[in-house]
C-alpha cells in the first residue's frame, strides 16, 4: 500500500490541476475528455471553445494548433505513466511475490490518476483507443510512443535483473527478453479487453495484470 500511495501522489503533482485559473491545464483536461468521446478528428477547435468557455485566442496563447494540443496531452499522460522512474526496483524487487506486488501497485496509483484527473468514477478505456488513430496518423506522436514504451519495458528489466541477483530467475533468462516479452504479452491482453469488453472498473485491470504477471512467471520456471 506504501508504493501505491507513493505512486498516487507523484502523479497528483503533475496531473492535478492545482489552480482553476491554470487554463493550460483545463485546456489540456477539457481536451483529453473531447479526444475520448468524439475521437481526434472529431474534436475541433470550437468544440474546445464550447467546452471550455475561453475565446480562440486565449486557446492559442497556449498552443498553437490542435496537433500542438494533442502532443501536449501525450506528455500529460507519458509524465504521469513515467512516474516509476522514481522507484529503484533494487530496494524493493527480492522474489516474484514482490515483483507481482510493485507492478500492480503502480498500476492501482496509474488508474486512480487517470480518474482523478478527468474527474470521474469510472475508465471506459474503450476511449482512449484515439491514442490508436492520434498515433498511427502523427509521427512526432509514434516517436514519443516508441520512447514510453523503451521506458516501461527498461523498468520491467531492472525488476528482472533483481530477480536474478536475488537467484530467483532461470539462469538462462535474458532479463532484457524476458521484459520486453511480459510486456507485449501484458499489452495483448489488454488489447483484447479494449475491443472485446466495455470494462470500466478498475479490479477487471488490476485481475488482468496479475493474472498475466502470475501466468508468466509459471510460463518462464
Amino acid at each position: 500500500m506504501q508504493t501505491e500511495r507513493s505512486v498516487l501522489i507523484c502523479i497528483e503533482k503533475i496531473t492535478m490541476v492545482k489552480n482553476p485559473a491554470d487554463t493550460k491545464l483545463t485546456i489540456l483536461k477539457v481536451a483529453l475528455q473531447l479526444f475520448m468521446e468524439n475521437g481526434y478528428k472529431g474534436t475541433s477547435y470550437q468544440d474546445l471553445i464550447k467546452k471550455t468557455g475561453l475565446s480562440k485566442g486565449a486557446i492559442y496563447h497556449h498552443f498553437k494548433s490542435k496537433e500542438d494540443i494533442l502532443i501536449s496531452v501525450f506528455e500529460l499522460m507519458y509524465a504521469a505513466s513515467n512516474e516509476t522512474a522514481v522507484f529503484e526496483p533494487e530496494s524493493i524487487v527480492k522474489d516474484e511475490q514482490s515483483f507481482i506486488k510493485l507492478y500492480i501497485d503502480i498500476k492501482k496509483a496509474q488508474l486512480k490518476g487517470f480518474k482523478k484527473f478527468l474527474g470521474v468514477k469510472k475508465l471506459n478505456f474503450n476511449k482512449f483507443l484515439f491514442f490508436f488513430e492520434a498515433i498511427n496518423e502523427n509521427n512526432k506522436l509514434k516517436l514519443f510512443g516508441t520512447e514510453a514504451l523503451k521506458h516501461e519495458i527498461k523498468f520491467v528489466e531492472k525488476c528482472f535483473i533483481c530477480l536474478k541477483k536475488h537467484g530467483k530467475l532461470p539462469k538462462d533468462k535474458p532479463p532484457a527478453l524476458l521484459a520486453e516479452s511480459l510486456h507485449y504479452m501484458i499489452e495483448g491482453a489488454g488489447t483484447l479487453k479494449y475491443f472485446t469488453e466495455n470494462v470500466e472498473e478498475e479490479e477487471d485491470w488490476i485481475k488482468m495484470y496479475d493474472k498475466s504477471l502470475k501466468g508468466f512467471f509459471k510460463i518462464i520456471k
